[in-house]
C-alpha cells in the first residue's frame, strides 16, 4: 500500500510539473506579444507624427527609426516597408470610421438622424485626420487574399462599413423614409458616400473661396451640401 501511494504521488507531481511548465510558457509567449505590440504601437506613432508633419512620400525609415528610437533593423522585424506602415496606420482610422457610423446609426431613431449623423462623422474624421481621409477616399485594392494581412484587413473593413450602410438604406426603403425606386443599394450607398465625402473635401480645400464669394464658413457649407443631398433620396 505504501508503494502505490507513492507512485501515485509521483504521477500527481509529474502532472503538476506539466501543468507549471505549460503555464510559464503561455506567460512567455504572453509577455513577447505584448512587447511585440508594445513595439509596434510606438513605431506607428512615430510614423504618424512624420507623416502628419513632412509628408509620406518625403518620410524615410531611417526617420521613422530615429523618431521611434529604435535601430532601422528593428523596424524591419515588424513592417516590411514604409507603405506597409502606411497601410496600418490607414487600417487603424478606418476601423475608428466603421465603428463610429455603426455607433451613430445604432442610436439613430429616424433616417434623418442616421443620415446626418454619418455626415457628421466623416467630417469629423477629416477635421482629425486629414491624410488619412483622404486615403480612404482612395483606391482600395481588392485583395481577397489573407496573405496581404493589412490590405485583406483594409477591405474587409471597408465591406463591412458598405454592409453597415446597405442595410441602413435597405431598413429606410421599407419604412418608407426615402424614396423606394432607389433600389440598387451599392450604388446608392456607394453614390452617398461619394456625396458625403466630395462635399466635405471642397468645403476644406476651399474654404477661403466659399467664404468669399457666399460669405459662409466650411461647416455652414457642408451642411447646407448635406441638405441638398438628403432632399434628392427622400419621398416625392
Amino acid at each position: 500500500m505504501h508503494e502505490r501511494k507513492i507512485s501515485i504521488d509521483n504521477k500527481s507531481n509529474l502532472r503538476y510539473d506539466k501543468c507549471t511548465a505549460s503555464m510559464r510558457e503561455e506567460h512567455a509567449l504572453d509577455k513577447k506579444e505584448r512587447l511585440s505590440e508594445f513595439n509596434r504601437n510606438n513605431i506607428l506613432f512615430a510614423a504618424k507624427e512624420l507623416f502628419s508633419k513632412k509628408g509620406v512620400d518625403q518620410t524615410t525609415m531611417d526617420e521613422i527609426a530615429k523618431k521611434a528610437d529604435y535601430s532601422k533593423s528593428t523596424i524591419y522585424v515588424y513592417f516590411k516597408s514604409k507603405e506597409e506602415i502606411f497601410d496600418c496606420i490607414v487600417l487603424e482610422y478606418y476601423t475608428l470610421l466603421r465603428d463610429g457610423i455603426e455607433e451613430a446609426l445604432r442610436n439613430a431613431k429616424e433616417f434623418t438622424d442616421g443620415y446626418f449623423a454619418i455626415c457628421n462623422t466623416l467630417a469629423e474624421l477629416y477635421t482629425k485626420y486629414p491624410l488619412y481621409f483622404e486615403s480612404i477616399l482612395g483606391e482600395i485594392k481588392l485583395v481577397r487574399d489573407e496573405s496581404n494581412s493589412v490590405l485583406f484587413q483594409i477591405y474587409t473593413v471597408g465591406e463591412q462599413i458598405n454592409d453597415i450602410m446597405e442595410n441602413f438604406l435597405k431598413t429606410c426603403i421599407s419604412n418608407g423614409d426615402i424614396r423606394s425606386e432607389l433600389d440598387s443599394l451599392f450604388q446608392t450607398t456607394f453614390i452617398l458616400w461619394g456625396g458625403i465625402c466630395g462635399i466635405i473635401s471642397l468645403a476644406q480645400k476651399k474654404e477661403k473661396y466659399i467664404c468669399y464669394r457666399s460669405n459662409v464658413s466650411k461647416e455652414e457649407f457642408m451642411q447646407n451640401g448635406f441638405k441638398l443631398l438628403l432632399r434628392s433620396m427622400l419621398p416625392s
